[in-house]
């Protein structure tokens, strides 16, 4: 019954009058490492009064990540949507580089700003910046060099950036998406609150979001 729940959500009486709340989180460590998530979803009238108000059970079965929902409100990320590609997904999916620079940018400041639009262009910030570079100033300053490990997506932007600023990238290791053990997880699914209508999905607002194997919906 996912299919219904998000079909609902996206309805257009769904995103003019309706709305849900997280009543209830239970978890469960074990073969499928199960997440619950329990919602009360409604629906109003014009006037705001409740004409409609449903309990809904949301499993996620072998649950990696969720983020956001914990909120008082939804609006306006209220409309339900899984995708299978999503930069949230390419640790999941992706190979994993090793990379080494070599040499430290004449204007830092202009380097870390152009990285940032990089990353921006290419994740859409849900990948941020500060993953991979951070501590610039005591150790790669000091070094001249720095060490990333990042996903594969990432590698031509940052190798464009380091070349317009005189540093040397290469890649030292790369190792294959079967090979990332536990990060290997090839059917990852992302469920995002989205809306469309105010931000693509490929661009980070906050969206809340669960990252798992797999997602079954229930009315209760």
């Amino acid at each position: 019954m996912i299919d219904q729940l998000i079909e609902k959500t996206n309805s257009y009486e769904f995103y003019h009058n309706g709305q849900f709340h997280l009543t209830e989180l239970k978890g469960k460590i074990g073969h499928f490492d199960t997440m619950e998530f329990n919602f009360i979803v409604e629906e109003r009238d014009d006037f705001g009064k409740i004409i409609e108000a449903d309990h809904w059970r949301l499993i996620a079965q072998n649950t990696i990540k969720f983020r956001g929902l914990f909120s008082e409100q939804y609006l306006p990320y209220i409309k339900l949507k899984i995708l299978d590609e999503h930069p949230l997904l390419w640790t999941f999916h992706k190979n994993e580089l090793e990379c080494e620079l070599q040499g430290f940018p004449s204007n830092p400041s202009e380097f870390i700003g152009d990285l940032y639009f990089a990353y921006e262009q290419m994740t859409g910030n849900w990948i941020e910046l500060n993953r991979h570079f951070f501590n610039i100033k005591e150790y790669y300053h000091k070094n001249g060099k720095m060490n990333l490990g990042i996903t594969e997506p990432l590698a031509e932007p940052i190798r464009q950036v380091c070349e317009k600023h005189g540093i040397e990238f290469n890649v030292e290791n790369v190792i294959k998406d079967y090979d990332k053990g536990y990060s290997y997880r090839p059917n990852a699914k992302l469920l995002i609150f989205g809306n469309e209508d105010v931000s693509p999905n490929d661009f980070n607002l906050r969206q809340p979001y669960i990252i798992a194997d797999e997602f079954i919906a229930n009315k209760k």
